[in-house]
């Protein structure tokens, strides 16, 4: 730093080396604030903020990839919301300001998002607003000072020089190697919505044709464990298809259930639907559909909705099919129970069969209440309204059903 300087008169003499001494302390204090330490200080400072951006891109990623979404908008605005801090932090390190840019203008879009997308009953919702309100500001008011202060850059040169087509391949694959991890990091995570009180669901529609996307499959992988003892999906091969739907069930999938490492070879029942996330609905995954039957197909919930989708539905009158277990806990069928099916032409009697399964036919259109009889004492089950439906189901286990009395 170059600088002038008046002598300063003491005592009849001017004092030039005591001046000179100043002006030499000041120049060398200048040069430590903007010597090569202080420069490599911010530029590793820089390296830090590209790197949290990644991250903040992935875990956004994550978050929207558990959550449902409805409509072409919002799948657009989940990548978005997610790939934008990625793109930022790829432009910050050759050019700040586009980075600020990039940073600032989505920022108010992916808050608002995460705060509609978050579960509602959540208590931390709260803290979820106040993490995503700086996490996505601060990175670009971060690049915008460093633009306006003439901040070293994080990379002093172009590693693709005059090579724009091999700069923005590598950034496009980084972006969908970090949705790839997301949608992976996503199967370790819950992904249902709350669904209260589960009553059961019928596994027909009224005009008898499966009301989910149904299928038997051998369960090939598990994935690790993450809730508990169970994980939260496995990649499976399906072996018979029930349902109508328009989209065709490939031969193998992701399943999204509970499931635990030892149930590997096992043949399973699926009453499932398509994962309406916004980055799965583009591969073959499928959910379980909350209050359904799915289950192994050793299970009598299985036996009784392979039994009615593999049957030709009744033509004439309706038809109350179920299961009955001994114990939730250890499933075992519970055979040689009576059972009572009160409707308009009556009480029809029947049994369970050695497989826990009981199957009346043949009944009238209306309403009707099953009940079961053991050591004398008869006791409602449920009650079916068959007034539109052509099959009914009720199955129940025992010790939930029925008390003795003293």
């Amino acid at each position: 730093m170059e600088g002038t300087y008046t002598p300063i008169r003491i005592g009849g003499s001017y004092s030039n080396s005591v001046t000179r001494g100043v002006i030499s302390l000041r120049t060398v204090s200048n040069e430590c604030m903007s010597g090569p330490l202080s420069k490599k200080m911010l530029r590793a400072l820089c390296w830090l903020v590209v790197v949290l951006e990644l991250l903040l891109g992935f875990v956004i990623l994550v978050l929207l990839g558990t959550r449902a979404a409805y409509g072409h908008v919002q799948v657009v605005v989940a990548f978005v919301s997610g790939l934008a801090p990625v793109f930022a932090g790829c432009v910050a390190t050759r050019n700040p300001r586009r980075a600020s840019r990039i940073a600032l203008w989505p920022a108010p879009l992916v808050i608002l998002l995460l705060f509609s997308r978050l579960p509602h009953y959540s208590f931390y919702l709260p803290a979820w607003l106040i993490f995503a309100m700086p996490t996505t500001l601060l990175p670009g008011l971060f690049w915008l000072v460093a633009a306006r202060r003439n901040w070293p850059l994080p990379l002093s040169t172009q590693l693709f020089h005059h090579r724009p087509f091999l700069a923005a391949t590598a950034i496009a694959g980084l972006m969908c190697l970090l949705l790839f991890g997301s949608v992976a990091t996503s199967f370790l995570l819950p992904w249902w919505e709350p669904i209260g009180d589960c009553g059961g669901r019928p596994l027909l529609d009224e005009d008898g044709k499966p009301s989910a996307i149904d299928f038997t499959a051998r369960i090939l992988f598990v994935g690790p464990r993450t809730l508990n003892e169970y994980s939260l999906f496995s990649l499976a091969r399906v072996e018979e298809r029930f349902s109508d739907s328009i989209w065709n069930v490939p031969r193998f999938l992701i399943l999204r259930d509970f499931f635990r490492p030892i149930e590997v070879g096992e043949d399973f029942f699926v009453e499932g639907k398509r994962s309406r996330g916004p980055f799965t609905r583009f591969l073959p995954v499928v959910e379980r559909v909350e209050c359904g039957h799915s289950c192994r197909i050793s299970n009598g919930v299985a036996i009784v909705a392979l039994r009615t989708l593999r049957d030709i539905p009744p033509r004439n009158g309706v038809r109350v099919i179920g299961f009955v277990a001994t114990d939730r806990r250890n499933p075992k069928p519970a055979s040689g129970i009576n059972i009572f099916v009160r409707g308009p032409s009556g009480i029809t009697s029947a049994m369970t069969d050695g497989r826990g399964v009981y199957d009346v036919v043949g009944l009238p259109f209306g309403q009707y209440s099953v009940e079961l009889s053991m050591a004398g004492a008869t006791r409602p089950v449920c009650a079916l309204d068959l007034a539109k439906r052509a099959i009914g189901n009720c199955s129940f286990v025992l010790d939930e059903v029925y008390q003795p009395a003293n």
